[in-house]
């Protein structure tokens, strides 16, 4: 056998290779059809430039990952891609190293190759935002807890402080994950006894201090975030839980497609003994359930309880651990065959999957008379309007405001790096002042067909230096032209 052959044999390396293949592909593919980025990468970008704790909408930890790409790169587009899949190949190292303490290094690699064929991993990924941005924490902190007690170290206990706190900045729902994480210390007999040393109090105290002002932003802000969270749950009661499950259960499809094709499936095959070093302790196997479930099941019960509704993308980060779980619980099943075509199935899912994506982009214009976000002429826009700015007022842009999509689609390469005037409400963007408004002027924007305007800015509208222009779109196909309607609204001192 080749040292080439051997190589790809080895589990730590084919981890590597899913790693690399993962970040190749899923920023190729969005960086190669994409003429806009995503809504929430956009926004994200607009509002990184003000250094936010958070936003009406979430924490800002987001945010602050594409200001620093855009800082460390002079780019927009390609770095938010690129930063995306950072955050997923960390959560694939994590889900592996926990795996590696669990049950051997083949089948931690086996339960992470399993994550390609769960669409949460792939499709929505080159839309840099919250629930991908958590997506590692929710890795992190099962890692660090079950190394902290398992190692009784100090030093581990405070790591999970610290990705408990990464979590909470990332998304306000990595709560659910922390209350399993409490459930599991309760209830794990060796974690208890660790209750009767300094380490869990050192990882409380690292999260305290470091969530700290996160606290104090959402008490002096009036808990926006979780009322916005609470009014979109309201409005996307329609499905229900079941419409919640069954959306998770075609986002993991692909999982199971993959374990039938390893044989975990397999009727009426007895499932041998597995080999000492494949075996994974009762211990192990409750933790992995319970840091599996107990995310989702918290969030159902609170659905239920609340007669709200669930987003599926709200379950992205809970099936980290679900490849692992699936080989702890038969762990004889599947055999050294099993493996590489597990394997197999994930050079399959990281090749085909991004090709596809991107000809759906490319090729959509074709046959459809709508645009997707990612095709409109996001620079060409900025460009325009951005010069109409200047012929009209011969000052620099400073805010941008209208339909948020389309301010942010002017702000974001906007050479004097505009804010972005939230829904037309100061109260929403605390960096815009009324004296600010006064001093620099606003340039208000919109869809022409739509007319989507913030009630707020329609009497400022009125009252302003109207136009419009209009656009070709990057791949024409079958959409009408596109036409933005902008409002000048000049200095008033």
């Amino acid at each position: 056998m080749s040292r080439g052959s051997r190589s790809l044999q080895d589990p730590a390396t084919l981890v590597a290779l899913l790693v690399l293949g993962q970040i190749v592909v899923w920023t190729l593919a969005p960086a190669l059809s994409h003429t806009a980025p995503p809504l929430d990468v956009i926004e994200s970008y607009m509002w990184g430039r003000e250094w936010q704790v958070a936003t009406f909408k979430h924490p800002a930890l987001p945010s602050w990952v594409l200001e620093a790409s855009y800082l460390l790169t002079g780019a927009y587009g390609w770095p938010a891609y690129l930063a995306s899949q950072f955050f997923v190949a960390a959560t694939f190292l994590l889900v592996f190293l926990l795996g590696r303490d669990m049950m051997g290094s083949e089948r931690a690699a086996a339960g992470t190759l399993l994550l390609t064929g769960i669409a949460y991993y792939a499709w929505p990924t080159p839309e840099f935002n919250h629930n991908v941005a958590e997506t590692p924490f929710w890795a992190a902190l099962p890692f660090a807890l079950w190394r902290a007690v398992e190692r009784r170290s100090i030093l581990w206990w405070a790591i999970a402080g610290a990705a408990a706190a990464g979590g909470m900045y990332a998304k306000f729902t990595t709560a659910l994950l922390l209350a399993t994480a409490a459930a599991w210390i309760v209830l794990d007999a060796r974690a208890r006894q660790a209750l009767m040393t300094p380490g869990p109090w050192l990882g409380l105290a690292v999260f305290a201090v470091l969530i700290a002002p996160l606290m104090l932003w959402l008490v002096t802000h009036d808990f926006a975030p979780l009322k916005y969270a609470a009014h979109r749950t309201v409005q996307d009661s329609t499905g229900g839980v079941f419409g919640f499950l069954l959306n998770l259960l075609l986002n993991i499809a692909g999982m199971l497609v993959m374990l039938a094709v390893a044989g975990l499936f397999r009727r009426g095959a007895p499932i041998p003994q597995a080999a000492p070093e494949q075996q994974v302790d009762a211990r192990a196997r409750r933790c992995l359930l319970l840091f599996t479930a107990g995310p989702l099941v918290l969030a159902i019960v609170g659905a239920v309880i609340s007669r709200t509704g669930l987003k599926s993308a709200w379950g992205s980060s809970m099936f980290n651990l679900i490849g692992l779980l699936a080989l702890a619980l038969v762990p004889g099943r599947i055999d050294a065959r099993g493996l590489r075509r597990i394997a197999a199935c994930a050079v399959v899912a990281l090749t085909v999957v991004p090709i596809g994506y991107g000809l759906v982009i490319g090729l959509g214009p074709r046959f459809s008379s709508m645009a997707t976000r990612v095709q409109w002429p996001q620079a060409e826009i900025s460009d325009r309007i951005v010069k109409v700015w200047a012929r009209e007022t011969g000052r620099p842009l400073r805010i941008v405001a209208g339909d948020d999509w389309i301010a942010a689609l002017v702000g974001l390469t906007a050479k004097d790096r505009p804010s972005i005037l939230s829904r037309g409400e100061t109260s929403l963007s605390p960096w815009i002042t009324p004296d600010r408004m006064a001093a620099e002027g606003m340039l208000v924007v919109w869809d022409v067909r739509s007319k989507r305007i913030p009630a707020s800015l329609v009497p400022i509208v009125a009252s302003s230096r109207m136009g419009e222009e209009k656009f070709a779109w990057p791949r024409p196909g079958k959409q009408p032209p596109l036409v933005l309607g902008y409002a000048i609204v000049p200095p008033v001192r």
